[in-house]
C-alpha cells in the first residue's frame, strides 16, 4: 500500500513580502529618499567631526560647550538669542552669500594677520560666524550672571580651542591626536579616570594600526543608529509602560524583532536605500531597539507608586510627574538599555559591512571573504576598544540620577 501523502499549498510568503516592498518603494520613495538623505548627511558630518575635523566645527564645538554651560545655570534667553542670530547668518550666507559679501566690504587688515598666521588664502565665511557666535558666548558668560564656574568655562573653552587650532594648523599635529584627548577627556568626566586612561592606551592602539578612520566612521554610524533607536523606543516605552493594552501589543513584536536573524534585516533595508551606510543604519536600528523599549517599560513600571500619588496629591499634572518623577527615577534602568543599544549596534557592525557601511566591519569582513587574517583581527580589536569605551561610558551616566545622588548624600 502506498503511503497517504496529504499535500500542504505552499503560502508564497516570500513573494508577498517582495510585493510588499515594492508597492512600499513606488508609493512612498519619495519619504525614504528623504530619509536616507538625512541619514546619510548625520553620519558624513559625525565622521568629518571625528576624522576630518575642520576649524569651523572646533569652533563650533567650543561654542557649544559654553552654550551648554549658560543653559545649565539658566541663562537660556541671551543664548538662544545668540544661536539664533548665528543660525540667521548662517543660513543667509547659504543661501545668499550675505556673510561673504559683509566680509569683502570690511578692510582687508582685519583678516590678514590671521590669514597669514594660518596661511589661508581666503576668508571662510562660516567659520567668521563660528568666531563671533563664539565670542558673543564668552562675553555673556562674562556678564551675564557673575558666575565663576561659567567664567572659568568660557575661558578654558576658547584657550583649548585656539591652542587646538595652532597645533594641529600651524605646527601640524595630526588631528587624530588632538582628538583622542578630547574622547578621554569626555571619559575622564563621566566615567573617572581608570576609563580615561582605558581610552587614550585603547585610542592609541587604534592609531597604531592605523584604523582611526575606520573606527572614527564606525562610531558616526554607532552614534547616528543609537540616537534614532532612542528616539523611537522611548516614547514607545513609556506609552507601553502607562497602557496595558499597548504592552500586550508590543511585546510580540518586539519578540519577533529580537528572534529574526539579524541579516533579514539587510533584505528591506537594501531595497529602501541601496548599498551604503544608510541600509546599515536602519538594519541597526530595527536590530538594536527592542532592549530599550523594554527596559524603558520597566523603569517606568518599578518607581514606587507612593511617589507618584505623592505628586498627584499635590496637583502636578501627569507629564510633570512623568518628566519629574518616573523618568528620573527610571533613569539607570533607561540608562542600561541604551546601553544594550549601543552593544548590539556594534555588533551590527560587521554586518552593515556587509552592504558597504564601510568603518570597521568592512575590515573584518574583507578579512573574512579574502582570508586576511591580519586585517580582520585588527578590525575587530578596533571594534572591542570602542565597545568598551562606549559601555563605561554609558555605564557611568547613571551616577548623575537622582537615585545615585541621593544614595551618595545618605553614606
Amino acid at each position: 500500500m502506498n503511503a497517504l501523502t496529504i499535500s500542504i499549498p505552499r503560502l508564497p510568503v516570500g513573494d508577498a513580502f517582495e510585493a510588499a516592498i515594492n508597492g512600499m518603494r513606488q508609493s512612498l520613495g519619495g519619504l525614504f529618499d528623504f530619509i536616507g538623505l538625512v541619514i546619510r548627511t548625520c553620519v558624513d558630518a559625525l565622521y568629518g567631526l571625528f576624522a576630518e575635523t575642520s576649524a569651523t566645527q572646533f569652533t563650533l564645538l567650543a561654542a557649544a560647550v559654553i552654550a551648554g554651560g549658560l543653559i545649565v545655570r539658566g541663562k537660556y534667553r541671551p543664548t538662544l538669542i545668540a544661536g539664533g542670530v548665528w543660525l540667521v547668518l548662517y543660513v543667509a550666507e547659504l543661501v545668499g552669500g550675505v556673510a561673504a559679501a559683509i566680509i569683502t566690504s570690511l578692510p582687508p587688515v582685519l583678516f590678514t594677520p590671521a590669514m597669514n598666521l594660518f596661511g589661508a588664502e581666503y576668508v571662510y565665511p562660516p567659520l567668521v560666524l563660528a568666531l563671533l557666535l563664539l565670542a558673543a558666548l564668552v562675553a555673556i558668560s562674562f556678564t551675564a550672571g557673575r558666575n565663576t564656574g561659567q567664567e572659568l568655562l568660557a575661558a578654558l573653552s576658547a584657550v583649548v580651542l585656539f591652542v587646538f587650532l595652532a597645533l594641529h594648523f600651524i605646527v601640524g599635529v595630526q588631528l587624530e591626536l588632538l582628538v583622542m584627548p578630547l574622547l578621554a577627556l569626555l571619559a575622564l568626566v563621566v566615567a573617572g579616570w581608570r576609563v580615561a586612561v582605558f581610552a587614550v592606551l585603547g585610542f592609541l592602539l587604534i592609531m597604531s594600526m592605523d584604523k582611526w578612520d575606520n573606527a572614527m566612521s564606525s562610531l558616526a554610524l554607532i552614534v547616528v543608529a543609537t540616537a534614532v533607536a532612542v528616539v523611537v523606543s522611548l516614547p514607545i516605552g513609556i506609552l507601553a509602560a502607562k497602557n496595558n493594552k499597548v504592552s500586550a501589543v508590543v511585546k510580540p513584536v518586539l519578540d519577533f524583532m529580537q528572534t529574526l536573524p539579524a541579516f533579514v534585516y539587510l533584505l528591506p533595508a537594501i531595497a529602501f536605500f541601496s548599498i551604503g551606510a544608510v541600509p546599515g543604519v536602519i538594519a541597526t536600528v530595527i536590530f538594536a531597539m527592542p532592549p530599550g523599549v523594554r527596559l524603558t517599560e520597566l523603569g517606568i513600571r518599578q518607581v514606587d507608586k507612593e511617589l507618584v500619588e505623592a505628586g498627584e496629591a499635590f496637583g502636578a499634572p501627569e507629564m510633570q510627574i512623568l518628566r519629574r518623577i518616573q523618568l528620573p527615577l527610571a533613569l539607570a534602568t533607561i540608562m542600561a538599555g541604551v546601553n544594550q543599544i549601543i552593544m548590539l549596534s556594534l555588533s551590527m557592525v560587521v554586518i552593515a559591512g556587509m552592504v558597504g557601511a564601510g568603518g570597521l566591519g568592512n575590515d573584518v569582513y574583507t578579512g573574512i571573504a579574502q582570508g586576511n587574517i591580519p586585517v580582520g583581527f585588527e578590525g575587530g580589536l578596533a571594534v572591542v576598544v570602542l565597545a568598551i569605551y562606549l559601555d563605561r561610558l554609558t555605564g557611568a551616566v547613571t551616577r548623575f540620577s537622582p537615585a545615585a545622588r541621593a544614595a551618595r548624600a545618605a553614606k
